[in-house]
């Protein structure tokens, strides 16, 4: 990985080329100047890297590979710092936890209908987006739309915080291993040449770790959607969480929880860096310079709809594993009933059930691949408006933040 000192490396007798034409705008030909400075620093890491490349016997051609690698994660040298500091840390914690707040909270009511279908299938059978969110509101009143609203700002809040700055940090742990590419480090060679891998790797890791902090207030959220009467209000939500399952139980819930998060983190993170790395190197060559929201939003729509398809399946068995089975009912998903005292009626039927958690595999097989993908059009659209919200925001603050 680059630091951003490559991009000012620009030698003294390139810098007095001209680059004023007769009559040009003094502006137009000041942001000429400063895009064409960004493709010699470029070409200058590109060559740098050819040259490491063969020192190591590798091909010119893999060199060039990786020097479009330096550009892609630098992405022109706007947010990444020349050391991994408390400070520079402390900058993509506070990025991190205003997108996950201001992207996520807004989304609650599309989560809302997501989860209930999820966890009553039956009762929303045959109905769209809309007719779902209308009958919530006719049954249980307009505030239950907005049911989880307290834990998912505190919870993607603090998630925010440690996901982005974990994925920035193992980022620079491994492109920028040993002094990077250019100092010839084996590491940060090998993670160069396998970026897509490296990438998810970092988004896998931060994920896990992450998780854990999101973990009882994502408990609390569903089982408060999926039971009207669960809780008055997710601080009470969650000491019932704490009181009737403990620490325990709850960390008995982290690995379904994860077959979400993990591979959303992976593919979203993943996707957005590659993508929109990609779209810098192509506006480089544009004689205008396209504003940051054009490039910043196909990669987060792309990031979106692939992160939220390789995370349904998990997403599903989330919000099935931690729902709540209503009193009375006779079927649940993720539930099976079990004869409690043993009586039979004259048909040999148990008269007293009770629901019984299945295991996470079990509930899986139950479901099955069709089971699993419910409720995945409802979750793109809320997942997208997430993202893009996030990504965007992230990216913009970081940028302000590295920059100022």
């Amino acid at each position: 990985m680059a630091s951003t000192n490559a991009f000012g490396r620009v030698s003294a007798a390139a810098m007095e080329r001209p680059y004023r034409r007769t009559g040009a705008n003094p502006a137009a030909s000041r942001v000429a100047h400063a895009r064409w400075s960004a493709k010699a620093a470029y070409a200058d890491s590109a060559d740098a890297l050819i040259g490491c490349g063969a020192r190591h016997g590798r091909a010119r051609r893999r060199a060039v590979r990786s020097g479009l690698h330096v550009v892609a994660l630098t992405q022109v040298g706007a947010t990444i710092p020349a050391a991994l500091t408390f400070a520079s840390l402390a900058k993509y914690s506070a990025a991190g936890g205003l997108g996950g707040l201001v992207s996520h909270t807004p989304s609650v009511p599309l989560d809302v209908i997501k989860t209930k279908l999820q966890t009553s299938p039956e009762k929303y059978k045959g109905m769209d987006m809309w007719q779902i969110g209308r009958e919530i509101v006719r049954t249980e009143g307009v505030g239950s739309i907005f049911t989880g609203a307290g834990s998912t700002a505190v919870g993607f809040t603090l998630h925010g915080v440690f996901k982005y700055s974990g994925f920035e940090a193992l980022k620079f742990m491994t492109f920028k291993h040993g002094g990077g590419v250019k100092a010839g480090d084996a590491l940060a060679m090998f993670c160069q040449d396998h970026r897509i891998q490296t990438l998810l790797f970092a988004g896998a890791i931060a994920e896990l770790f992450s998780t854990l902090i999101l973990c009882p207030l994502e408990q609390t959220k569903i089982k408060m959607i999926s039971d009207p009467n669960y809780a008055d209000g997710w601080v009470d939500g969650v000491q019932r969480l704490i009181r009737e399952e403990g620490w325990e139980g709850i960390a008995n819930t982290l690995p379904v929880i994860w077959t979400k998060t993990i591979p959303y983190t992976m593919f979203q993170l993943c996707t957005y860096d590659i993508a929109s790395a990609s779209l810098r190197s192509w506006a480089n060559g544009l004689p205008f310079e396209p504003p940051s929201l054009a490039l910043q939003l196909p990669a987060a729509l792309l990031a979106a709809v692939i992160a939220s398809l390789a995370s349904q399946p998990g997403d599903t068995l989330m919000s099935t594993f931690n729902g709540e089975c209503p009193e009375g009912a006779e079927e649940c998903p993720g539930f099976e009933f079990i004869d409690e005292n043993g009586d039979f009626d004259e048909e040999g039927m148990a008269e007293c059930k009770k629901p019984k958690r299945r295991a996470l595999l079990e509930t899986a097989v139950g479901l099955g691949p069709v089971g699993l993908m419910l409720g995945w059009k409802e979750r793109l659209a809320h997942t997208t408006l997430i993202v893009v919200i996030q990504l965007t925001v992230y990216d913009n603050i970081k940028r302000a933040l590295f920059s100022s």
